[in-house]
């Protein structure tokens, strides 16, 4: 039988899977609580308990998405000893990750959108540029660059990063060996 907390990890879980799949249907503004509610079974009580808004279940979902896509990243690369290249392939598989469309669409269209631009960087920075000062940090300490202005440069790499991502996107055109290299020269700079 399961425990309460199951339970309730279950219907978060649900809830969380059934605006996920309205809001990349139908978008987050023509999606309504009554409508997932209706589709679910789910009680305006039972979403309340773990939601106060839709706009919640969107920030929620956004999160989410970016830890995951992060998280898969970060996978390709785990068995990169340099921090330096393992920051750099982090950074050029989640250019790929985020080009999966569901996933480029919660990450560049439905959170910023249900959430405003400052909210999701926001968001995504708690997640990404951590990460990336975090590695910068690994790979100063390793001697592979030299910065005095870690922060700085990490911000650099973020908007970097995501603006190959944005630029594919848009394009349609390949956006990774252009941003290999520029990474690359960005490191030898540090390296001086």
């Amino acid at each position: 039988m399961a425990t309460q907390k199951q339970r309730s990890d279950a219907t978060r879980a649900q809830l969380l899977k059934a605006f996920c799949t309205s809001f990349l249907r139908r978008g987050f503004e023509a999606t309504t609580t009554q409508q997932v509610l209706n589709q679910t079974g789910l009680s305006k009580g039972a979403m309340y308990h773990h939601f106060k808004s839709k706009t919640e279940i969107a920030e929620a979902l956004y999160a989410e998405e970016s830890k995951s896509a992060i998280g898969r990243a970060l996978q390709k690369v785990e068995n990169v000893s340099s921090p330096i290249e393992k920051l750099k392939g982090a950074c050029l598989a989640w250019t790929e990750e985020v080009r999966v469309p569901r996933v480029s669409k919660i990450l560049f269209e439905i959170g910023p959108s249900a959430l405003g631009p400052e909210k999701a960087k926001e968001i995504e920075d708690s997640l990404s540029l951590k990460l990336i000062e975090r590695l910068l940090e690994e790979a100063v300490d390793a001697g592979d660059i030299g910065t005095t202005h870690p922060k700085l440069i990490a911000a650099f790499l973020n908007s970097l990063v995501a603006e190959a991502a944005l630029y594919s996107l848009r394009t349609g055109k390949e956006s990774v060996d252009i941003l290999a290299a520029t990474i690359d020269a960005l490191f030898a700079s540090l390296r001086d």
